[in-house]
């Protein structure tokens, strides 16, 4: 039986954490293994749980989501990032996936893509590794 896939939930709407958060342990093969409002609790998160995909908001606090990129790549090279936001256009897109971001999917259309995004990563991540 393979292990469920670990999440890490990064957002500073604490609403939409918890819904996030519902929505995601509803799923049998996700587990949500931290949660955290703003970076400093992201990176501790981060060396605390050792998530494989982390769902990253566009803005966390005082940061912009996409700066924060970088960082997560060094603290947890492995992880995949998917952005979450309710800025859908284009240009928003290009400039996540150009951060390093290895999805985006938009809030108002997480509950029909969500899981299909962490279900490709997650494949995508078993063949590489």
């Amino acid at each position: 039986m393979k292990s469920p896939i670990r999440i890490l939930l990064v957002d500073e709407n604490p609403y939409f954490l918890a819904a996030a958060r519902d929505f995601l342990r509803l799923q049998q093969n996700l587990n949500v293994v931290g949660v955290a409002g703003e970076a400093r609790g992201m990176l501790e998160q981060i060396q605390q749980v050792d998530p494989q995909i982390i769902l990253l908001d566009m803005n966390v606090g005082n940061h912009k989501g996409l700066d924060l990129i970088p960082i997560i790549k060094e603290a947890a090279p492995c992880a995949k990032i998917v952005i979450l936001t309710i800025l859908e256009e284009e240009p928003c897109r290009t400039a996540a996936l150009q951060a390093g971001a290895d999805a985006i999917v938009g809030k108002t259309d997480m509950s029909r893509r969500l899981l299909s995004v962490i279900a490709e990563l997650s494949t995508a991540s078993n063949r590489a590794g």
